[in-house]
């Protein structure tokens, strides 16, 4: 049977679709526009706590880029995140560990952490890598260490990437904003639903992640704000010394970016290339 066959039995059965976590039972919770001209369904599940759309038949043309051009936050982000994550493996791990960043993008945070000592490959079925040439993974070696940020929200099918990476690693350390409520109405409520780029499909709740790793027999933690699912090492909270050492560091990194003179434009570019996109929006859905 064709896709598009496959794709119009499951619209007429939208109502009885199981959870792409748990497969349990859900309900549609909104109907609301992505890229500015589809609707879609979202669906909530009661048991394990997450929303996610209908089967993304949008998919390829959310992905016209790999990295979204309102995703103004990309460089800031990463050297955010590479800050926490060297705290974190300072703390818990050796010198000797191997790390790899799935889902990696242009290959900004592989060169940050290569940068800092951290032996670090890259790997990403979407992107280019641009800035880790020569640390491409090679997809079977076992890691100390797998990190996806901004990736999971992506996936259809995001509990049996989770058991594929937690194969080769006892330590997945990953980056998505968990959900702030249950009962949305509107896609516009929430900036992460992102529904001018179509690529977030995916919002988990922490209990969605709690029970992610229970049934994978790990154990779930938030330390700095990251994610961790982890199979053996037990992550406590970080000792004062290191999270005085992080705020210092992220109040220098504002006052760096925010003074009287100048303020950081990351959000205010964001927000001007939302307007954009849905202006060329506007256009395209014109009548002839």
């Amino acid at each position: 049977m064709h896709y598009v066959d496959y794709l119009y039995i499951e619209r007429m059965n939208k109502t009885e679709k199981n959870c792409i976590i748990c497969n349990n039972s859900t309900k549609i919770i909104m109907n609301d526009k992505i890229l500015g001209k589809y609707n879609i369904d979202y669906f909530f599940c009661n048991n394990c706590k997450c929303i996610f759309t209908e089967s993304p038949y949008w998919i390829e043309e959310a992905y016209n880029d790999s990295i979204s051009v309102t995703d103004t936050g990309i460089m800031l982000r990463n050297f955010e995140i590479c800050n926490d994550l060297f705290s974190i493996i300072k703390r818990y791990f050796n010198n000797n560990i191997k790390v790899l960043d799935y889902g990696g993008g242009y290959g900004i945070l592989t060169r940050m952490l290569r940068d800092k000592g951290v032996d670090t490959y890259w790997s990403d079925k979407y992107s280019e890598n641009l800035l880790a040439k020569g640390f491409e993974y090679d997809g079977f070696s076992k890691m100390d260490i797998t990190l996806a940020f901004e990736v999971l929200e992506h996936l259809p099918y995001p509990f049996e990437t989770i058991k594929e990476i937690m194969s080769k690693t006892d330590c997945f350390i990953f980056s998505i904003s968990p959900l702030k409520k249950f009962d949305y109405t509107s896609n516009t409520e929430w900036w992460y639903f992102s529904p001018e780029t179509g690529q977030h499909i995916f919002l988990p709740s922490k209990q969605t992640l709690y029970w992610i790793a229970k049934q994978i027999n790990c154990n779930y933690y938030n330390v700095l704000g990251l994610h961790i699912i982890s199979r053996k090492i037990k992550f406590l909270k970080l000792k004062r010394f290191d999270l005085f050492l992080r705020k210092l560091v992220r109040i220098a990194n504002k006052r760096f970016l925010s003074n009287k003179k100048f303020v950081s434009k990351t959000w205010d570019d964001n927000l001007y290339m939302k307007n954009r996109l849905n202006i060329k929006f506007q256009k395209e859905n014109i009548p002839k």
